[in-house]
């Protein structure tokens, strides 16, 4: 394993612990099921408190993320080792025939099978985003794959990537994720974290499709949910 000079005996423990979540790796293109509780990207190049950090350390070199999950959020991650895949990358994601499916745990049975919400998202105050006719337009698609007796297990597909568009959207569609501190009135606490997890990108154009498992803690909530 290939690392920077100044790392310590507990980064190699954390590298290590990563190594079971390398998705794939090969070309310049380095895809990580990303744990909870951790962003895609730091504040700069030297915060701990993000997986691109801890790449870094474990590839010796710079990591570049193609997308980017919220802290909370579980799943497929990508990112590049040689900083021309940014764009290649990127384009490929936004491409129409691209899938980036993600799982959610939702509040409530929605009485819709499949949804398409496009309402814009833009700043609804200083500190808050929401639906707003000002907002930049975004669209995504929910299909209910199980109900429960009081929640769902819907799988989604977006087609836009702007901040917070599942959690947003699914709170507008009144089935806010599990879990939700921000788009849910009052708070969610059931989970401590909002129940939402990258399942799966496929890039057609590449020939090339990923899929991480639903994460272990949301596979625990489904059971105690009844989905």
């Amino acid at each position: 394993m290939k690392l920077l000079s100044n790392t310590t005996h507990k980064e190699v423990a954390v590298i290590d612990d990563l190594e079971a979540r390398i998705i794939y790796q090969k070309n310049g293109l380095l895809v990580v099921d990303k744990p909870f509780n951790i962003p895609t990207s730091g504040r700069s190049l030297d915060d701990d408190d993000c997986l691109q950090y801890w790449l870094m350390q474990r590839h010796g070199t710079m990591v570049w993320a193609v997308h980017q999950l919220d802290a909370d959020t579980s799943g497929v991650n990508l990112f590049v080792t040689e900083k021309r895949l940014v764009s290649i990358y990127k384009k490929a994601l936004e491409d129409h025939n691209s899938v980036k499916e993600y799982l959610a745990i939702v509040h409530g049975n929605p009485t819709w099978n499949q949804c398409e919400e496009f309402g814009a998202i833009g700043k609804i105050d200083q500190r808050s985003l929401g639906i707003t006719p000002d907002g930049k337009s975004a669209h995504s698609q929910f299909t209910v794959t199980k109900k429960g007796p009081e929640h769902s297990l819907v799988t989604v597909n977006i087609f836009t990537g702007r901040t917070h568009q599942i959690r947003i959207h699914l709170s507008h569609l009144g089935h806010p994720i599990v879990g939700e501190e921000w788009y849910c009135n009052p708070p969610c606490n059931r989970h401590p974290r909002q129940a939402l997890h990258c399942h799966m990108v496929h890039l057609p154009q590449m020939e090339q499709t990923f899929i991480a498992p639903l994460a272990t803690d949301l596979k625990r909530l489904a059971d105690e949910l009844q989905l």
